[in-house]
């Protein structure tokens, strides 16, 4: 993993996203030491973001096999807009 300053990245932009690229290296951006950004590859990305989501559905699994009282999101905009009318989504929310 490479560390580059904020300061310096435009003038090297072109030249992290090769290494990034090319080589599959992670560069993280710094700014006065602090690390506030990070330039990964697309799939680099993919693989965290699949990651995420395996995460998400095990604690819900977890959470559903712990409480049998258990209810997700989507049922819960089902039942609101059953009692009030409404046509919400999870998306609107």
């Amino acid at each position: 993993m490479t560390k580059v300053e904020a300061n310096q990245v435009q003038a090297q932009f072109v030249e992290l996203l090769s290494r990034v690229e090319d080589h599959q290296e992670r560069i993280v951006i710094e700014q006065a030491g602090q690390a506030v950004a990070a330039v990964i590859s697309y799939a680099d990305l993919q693989r965290f973001e699949a990651l995420e989501d395996a995460l998400d559905a095990e604690f819900v699994r977890r959470a559903k096999a712990e409480n049998p009282e258990f209810v997700n999101l989507e049922t819960v905009v089902k039942g609101y807009n059953q009692r009030h009318g409404t046509n919400l989504t999870l998306e609107s929310l």
